[in-house]
């Protein structure tokens, strides 16, 4: 006959530790961490410097355009030239948008597009980052813009340097 009260397992001396479970829920606070503080990486070419400004807005990643005074560049991709910071007069178009930059951008679109219908889950992007050179003329500015508005990029952000 069995005792209604059983004597309780003996314990061994070493206690087996479970670290999968540990090593799980600290990869995903880490990735949780990194994801939070990642930051946006802007380098632009030598002898731009980008403004100084308080921005309010998260950074944010997206196609960059770059203006400097001698070209503007396209992913780091020069696609037009500029002579103190001004387009060539056959470069420039009646809704004052750039031959050269609308181009660029409309490959970049129908790329975009080719993306989108490989994989649905990849919507087109109309966002753009404006890396512009401090001493950049408001036409200058103005001409890229209304390139990149054309093309469907309208949802534009002007990179500074903050007061960090």
């Amino acid at each position: 006959m069995r005792s209604r009260f059983a004597k309780p397992p003996i314990l061994s001396d070493e206690m087996a530790l479970q670290i999968t479970s540990m090593a799980d829920i600290f990869t995903i606070i880490l990735v949780f961490l990194l994801k939070s503080y990642a930051s946006v990486n802007i380098s632009p070419s030598t002898g731009v410097t980008i403004p100084v400004a308080v921005a309010e807005a998260p950074q944010v990643e997206a196609l960059k355009l770059e203006i400097s005074d001698h070209s503007v560049l396209l992913e780091n991709k020069p696609i037009d030239d500029l002579n103190a910071f001004r387009f060539p007069p056959d470069d420039l178009l009646p809704n004052h948008s750039s031959k050269k930059i609308n181009e660029s951008l409309q490959l970049e679109r129908k790329r975009q597009e080719l993306i989108s219908q490989a994989n649905s889950s990849v919507k087109p992007d109309s966002k753009i980052l404006i890396i512009a050179d401090q001493k950049t003329p408001y036409s200058t500015l103005k001409t890229v813009l209304a390139s990149a508005a054309i093309n469907g990029f309208t949802d534009y952000k002007l990179v500074v340097v903050t007061k960090d």
